[in-house]
């Protein structure tokens, strides 16, 4: 009995082993990003050959002061839906497409002596459109996504009071990332790129360079945006990091110029189907610091699936 006992417990021992590396290879060989628009859903196991992604932001700044014994208020609530998706032409190209619609709603109230005044707006803006191509590459314990994009609305030509401050809304949800989607009256081609090392724990870098023409006669616009990061696999399932996006924009001057954000994420892996949250916590002028008086915070939630 002690041999068959002996083989027996080796045999478990091997298949054990074998299991716990295909489950490692399973967490691993995947983008660990912290929404589907930089890379999650991408995974270079099997035969991928599509993936959709959905992300709805939260943000909202509010002041208020004394003026002469009046409560002056002022506030702004945004919230903006991005949605997109994928299709692989080859193992390593994949199309891409995204669309980001913006709600806002904004106001403001002057109340003294026990009587109030108060007054609010809102609406809907429908912002660019963005198309492109990303090249995919795995190299065990390293991942690589880069490509190259165009983004406009036509439909952002006439935009009004209303749809401009949806626009900054959602720019500052964003920690002044992604200049290209936001920007109305512009036609962006950007090359976007995100790269990563590490199984467990995974050192990231986000990177793009957008070229930004106006279609209103106006000056052209340089962008440049950075986004170190770090993320740990807490479990197989579970991925929690931070990013800090910085984006500079030389053709500007002042505090329209620079954005900086830090970012904690937490993402959630159920085989095909991730779910994402994070909170844009912003730090310089214009959108920042955080919480502050008339200054902007954002917190996201996501999830999307691959097939």
């Amino acid at each position: 009995m002690r041999p068959f006992a002996a083989s027996t417990l080796i045999s478990l021992a091997v298949t054990t082993h074998a299991f716990a590396a295909e489950i490692e290879l399973d967490r691993t060989d995947r983008f660990a990003a912290p929404n589907g628009q930089l890379g999650a859903g991408i995974s270079f196991v099997g035969d991928q050959k599509a993936r959709a992604y959905a992300e709805l932001a939260f943000t909202r700044a509010a002041e208020s002061d004394d003026v002469l014994g009046t409560t002056i208020e002022d506030h702004t609530n945004g919230l903006n839906l991005l949605v997109g998706g994928a299709y692989r032409v080859l193992p390593a190209l994949e199309i891409e497409a995204a669309l980001p619609i913006a709600w806002t709603q904004y106001g403001g109230s002057a109340s003294y002596l026990g009587q109030t005044q108060a007054e609010s707006d809102g609406g809907f803006a429908l912002l660019n459109l963005h198309l492109g191509v990303n090249y995919l590459r795995a190299e065990r314990p390293w991942r690589l996504k880069v490509g190259g994009a165009l983004e406009w609305g036509p439909w952002t030509n006439d935009f009004g009071r209303t749809a401009r401050r949806a626009v900054r809304a959602t720019h500052a949800a964003y920690g002044g990332e992604h200049l290209g989607l936001w920007a109305p009256e512009a036609f962006s081609v950007v090359a976007p790129a995100r790269f990563e090392y590490g199984e467990r724990l995974v050192v990231s870098g986000d990177a793009q360079l957008g070229l930004h023409f106006s279609t209103a006669g106006g000056d052209a616009e340089l962008s440049i945006q950075l986004a170190p990061g770090v993320g740990y696999y807490a479990t197989d399932v579970v991925l929690v990091g931070l990013r800090m996006p910085l984006t500079w924009v030389p053709t500007e001057g002042g505090d329209a110029s620079t954005f900086f954000a830090i970012e904690p994420y937490g993402r959630f892996d159920l085989g095909s189907i991730f779910l994402d949250t994070s909170l844009v916590l912003n730090i310089d002028e214009p959108y920042g610091f955080a919480f502050d008086s008339g200054k902007f915070w954002a917190l996201h939630f996501g999830g999307g699936g691959s097939f």
